[in-house]
């Protein structure tokens, strides 16, 4: 808050059970509508950890195998000879550029609504940055491309999966594609150069799909990841291999040991599995630590913002009390 940061929106859970879940600060600077655990904002690029659940549900009920071709459920796509996986695509090795979308003048995603024909003419249009497998590589048109498939596999809209597949089953009543299934598309802030904030409108959710159209809360977050690692969203096999972190080539491990939608490193002394979201207007961080069944998780309102409106900052403060706590 002393950043300047509109609200913040902490959640931990222990063994399930949220224990603490808390907002402060403002959704709406206009009318000074106060933040509360039930506020729904976006979450940025933790929507990949549902996207890489949906994917392994799908291979757990046959529909598909980690090593199939991304052409195999989006012929659309011009793979150029390459050999692209949806192995590659989960684990960002596959050499897809970061963004389908050329650079706004801003820097920041396009508001109007785009086609799956667009977007994928517009991919196609673009070099690889490497060869499938060889380097590693952030890549937001990647995850774009698995949602495109997870539709093609279920004769459903990215939402409708997330809505029916995950957020009902789970009681994550504040989650999923914003704008739809009775969610907002709420619009944050960000901070300009020179130090003043203004609301960032919302990129349409048609321009990131499943690499960052989710919307949720802390406490849902939270209560996520606990099931996510318990059984509640796929098989334990099916766990150990999103959370085993990718190899090139070579056999070399990718940076921040990234696998299938999170990364997995040591942080506050423990084992860890993680994910940060930005998206204009809003920062997240979800962490979860195995051992102790810890997850925590933070919103802010607020890309661009500060180095003091990071929530990872706070994430990690929390969870070294509660490392020492529980």
């Amino acid at each position: 808050m002393a950043a300047g940061v509109p609200a913040v929106q902490v959640a931990v859970s222990h063994r399930g059970r949220i224990i603490y879940s808390e907002a402060f600060g403002i959704t709406d600077k206009d009318s000074a509508a106060a933040a509360t655990p039930r506020s729904v904002l976006q979450v940025g690029s933790v929507t990949k950890q549902f996207t890489a659940a949906a994917i392994l549900r799908l291979a757990e009920r046959g529909a598909l195998t980690l090593d199939d071709r991304i052409e195999k459920y989006v012929p659309e796509f011009n793979n150029r000879g390459a050999t692209i996986t949806l192995r590659h695509l989960l684990s960002h090795t596959s050499g897809v550029r970061r963004d389908w979308y050329p650079p706004t003048p801003t820097g920041l995603a396009p508001p109007a609504p785009v086609t799956r024909e667009h977007t994928i003419n517009t991919l196609n249009s673009q070099p690889f940055d490497f060869a499938p497998g060889t380097k590693w590589g952030y890549s937001n048109a990647g995850y774009q491309l698995l949602g495109y498939a997870i539709e093609s596999i279920t004769g459903m809209p990215y939402a409708e999966f997330i809505h029916t597949e995950l957020a009902l089953p789970l009681g994550l009543l504040d989650t999923g594609v914003c704008g739809t299934s009775n969610l907002p598309l709420p619009e944050g802030y960000g901070q300009s150069p020179q130090g003043t904030w203004k609301r960032m409108p919302s990129p349409h959710t048609s321009v990131l799909l499943s690499a960052g159209t989710l919307c949720s809360t802390a406490t849902d977050l939270a209560r996520w990841s606990h099931f996510l690692a318990t059984g509640r969203v796929m098989l334990p096999a099916s766990y150990a291999t999103m959370t085993t972190p990718a190899r090139l080539n070579n056999n070399a491990i990718v940076p921040s040991s990234y696998a299938l939608g999170v990364a997995v490193q040591n942080m506050v002394g423990q084992p860890a599995v993680w994910h940060s979201g930005a998206i204009d207007g809003y920062q997240s961080f979800l962490l979860y630590l195995p051992e102790k069944d810890i997850a925590i998780a933070v919103i802010t309102n607020a890309f661009p913002a500060p180095p003091g409106g990071n929530p990872q900052l706070i994430v990690t403060a929390v969870a070294n009390a509660a490392v020492g706590s529980l």
